[in-house]
């Protein structure tokens, strides 16, 4: 516990050190950053700007991992913003007072409050996570949030998918989705899918028999660190029988996942379980679990997931 705290306490002191002046434009970083420090990014001498490289890169990571706004506090405290220029720092945070609609000691606050989290991020191992996986890499989802309705004339899920951007720049996303058949029917399986907000719809291929893809192309290049939220709307075709479940298994990183079901008045389920983790082997086998689900006064059920584990089944399943 020592150890973390000398960790948490040296980060801090160089954080603090680091934005007085110009922050990371500072020209003399190599006598502002403790040795222990500059180890934990791998910069060991060298030319200053390559140890601002190595530097800025490390605390991008660390940036990333805050809430939006100590992210921005963050931003301006260390001059890291993407306009970064030569400006002092009682200046930076007279614009983050602006940003925040605050004034200037809160806004100083705030820049203390994201360091202090970034230092303890940094003591416990906590890294960026992986911009890798199926469609494509430089990106993660911080959040997915879906609405399955029951209730309309076909099933309908109302996707939104907040994406973080871990490349330098990108520009196009893919997403996946599969509709598996129900249990003893064989008719051909369909999908109606279009772009809800955020994005234009690039191309859409059905990959197999049950999964479709879709390429989105984002309304602007974004760059490292930013978020995005993207919708989707996925319709099933009329006359198409739909698998009793709402399930995710996410091949790429995914922070947060919360999934809400809505049922038709008339047609409630016998029972709503949870699956949380598990072998897509479990949900095939459409058992009920232990961790039933209650539906509210809306014929509503809803579950919460975080940090899941790639290949691993998340959400809700059902039987009538």
């Amino acid at each position: 516990m020592q150890v973390v705290d000398d960790l948490v306490a040296l980060v801090v002191a160089n954080l603090q050190r680091l934005r007085k002046k110009l922050g990371v434009r500072n020209r003399d970083l190599d006598t502002r950053l403790d040795p222990e420090f500059c180890e934990l990014f791998g910069a060991s001498g060298g030319d200053v700007e390559g140890l601002r490289q190595k530097l800025t890169g490390y605390l991008e990571e660390l940036v990333i991992r805050l809430p939006t706004e100590l992210q921005i506090a963050a931003l301006h405290g260390l001059n890291l913003t993407h306009d970064a220029k030569d400006i002092n720092l009682t200046d930076r945070i007279d614009e983050l007072a602006r940003a925040l609609v605050c004034d200037p000691r809160t806004a100083r606050r705030r820049i203390d409050k994201a360091f202090m989290i970034m230092a303890e991020n940094a003591a416990s191992g906590s890294a960026l996570l992986s911009g890798s996986g199926h469609g494509g890499d430089g990106w993660y989802i911080d959040s997915f949030d879906v609405v399955l309705r029951l209730d309309q004339d076909t099933p309908v899920a109302y996707e939104r998918r907040r994406i973080l951007v871990t490349a330098p720049t990108l520009d196009e996303i893919s997403t996946s989705i599969d509709v598996p058949r129900q249990s003893g029917h064989d008719e051909r399986i369909g999908l109606d899918t279009e772009i809800w907000f955020g994005g234009m719809l690039a191309s859409r291929v059905q990959e197999s028999t049950t999964n479709f893809q879709t390429v989105i192309r984002l309304p602007k290049r974004f760059r490292k660190s930013e978020r995005h939220t993207v919708g989707l709307i996925h319709r099933i075709p009329p006359g198409q029988r739909m698998a009793p479940r709402y399930i995710y298994v996410p091949y790429r990183n995914c922070r947060h996942f919360r999934v809400v079901v809505r049922f038709a008045p008339d047609r409630q389920p016998i029972h709503v379980w949870r699956q949380d983790g598990v072998p897509h082997s479990v949900v095939t086998d459409g058992a009920p679990s232990a961790h039933l689900l209650p539906l509210d006064l809306a014929n509503e059920t809803r579950a919460e997931f975080v940090n899941l584990v790639g290949g691993l089944s998340y959400g809700v399943q059902w039987e009538f």
